[in-house]
Parts: C-alpha cells; structure tokens; sequence
C-alpha cells in the first residue's frame, strides 16, 4: 500500500512537472514568430487592415509576440498578433508562430 502512495505521489509530482513545463512558454510572456510574407508585412495600431501603419517588419524576420486575438479577416485568417515589446498589430496569415500565442 505504501508502495501504490509513492507511485501516486511521483504520478502527481510527474504531472506537475509537465504542466510547468508547458506553462514555461508563456513565463517569458511572448511567444515566437516567424514573417512569412516575402514582401514583409505592416505593422497595424489595432486589428484591422484599415488601422493606422505604425511600422513594418521585414520579410522572414524572426518576432515575439505577445498575444492573438480576432479582428479583421486577411485571406481566409481573421486572427491578428499583438507584438511583444511594441505597440502594434500584425495579422497571423503573414507571420508564422512557433509556440502557442496566448488569447488577449
């Protein structure tokens, strides 16, 4: 019986340890991105194609963003990156992430 409390206990201490170690992604607070447009994309203050251009980022240009959330549709994809460290939007269709970006 003893033996069935320790399997239980490093079964939970196991678990936990996957769950921080899922969790340690967003303890950096961005997630990566990748630019997949070969002309580069825009930089939008709001989620919108028609939101003002604050900047631009250049083709295949790795960036760090901090969180998705549903705006405009841009070819098929309405999810839209908050840019980490930066003011501004981009819209996912032209940036690739590499780990899970975190809702707003």
């Amino acid at each position: 019986m003893g033996g069935f409390g320790r399997i239980v206990v490093a079964g939970a201490v196991a678990g936990m340890s996957a769950v921080a170690f899922a969790g340690s992604a967003t303890a950096t607070s961005y997630a990566n991105g990748l630019v997949v447009s070969s002309s580069g994309v825009k930089v939008r203050a709001h989620a919108s194609t028609s939101a003002r251009v604050v900047g631009t980022l250049d083709p295949w240009k790795e960036v760090r963003l901090s969180c998705q959330a549903n705006g405009q549709w841009v070819e098929g994809n309405n999810l839209w990156y908050r840019l980490h460290g930066k003011s501004g939007w981009v819209s996912a269709r032209f940036v690739h992430n590499y780990t899970v970006v975190p809702w707003c």
